[in-house]
């Protein structure tokens, strides 16, 4: 998946579904928005940026390596939503195989949902 530039958005039907089955099910919905998503990204290319105003630098052709995303970065989403995913699936979490965007989890007290919209997360159980 190197190179991709997608934003993970759960589709309008899943959306209306879990909303469907929160309600349904009486369970309580939370909201989350995740602050600074895409400056905790590691890069899996090397990418370059031109000085920032502001930097001395002794050319105009010096520039910056990268080490971490930033926001306005074409890989930023994807490279967070693949880190999250990645978390999500080692702490047994399964990925819906009809929206990449829905994760499910079985546990003792019942079924914990995540719907991941960029970095809006729907989390009930």
């Amino acid at each position: 998946m190197e190179y991709e530039t997608f934003a993970p958005i759960a589709k309008m039907t899943i959306v209306r579904t879990v909303l469907s089955i929160v309600a349904s099910q009486d369970w309580p919905p939370h909201q989350m928005n995740i602050k600074n998503t895409f400056l905790h990204d590691d890069l899996k290319e090397e990418i370059y940026i031109d000085v920032p105003l502001g930097f001395s630098s002794s050319s105009s052709l010096d520039v910056c390596k990268l080490k971490r995303s930033l926001y306005k970065l074409k890989q930023a989403p994807h490279t967070w939503f693949d880190k999250f995913r990645t978390t999500l699936l080692q702490f047994s979490f399964q990925e819906s195989q009809y929206d990449y965007s829905l994760f499910l989890c079985k546990t003792f007290v019942g079924i914990v949902l995540f719907l991941v919209y960029v970095d809006d997360i729907v989390i009930t159980l």
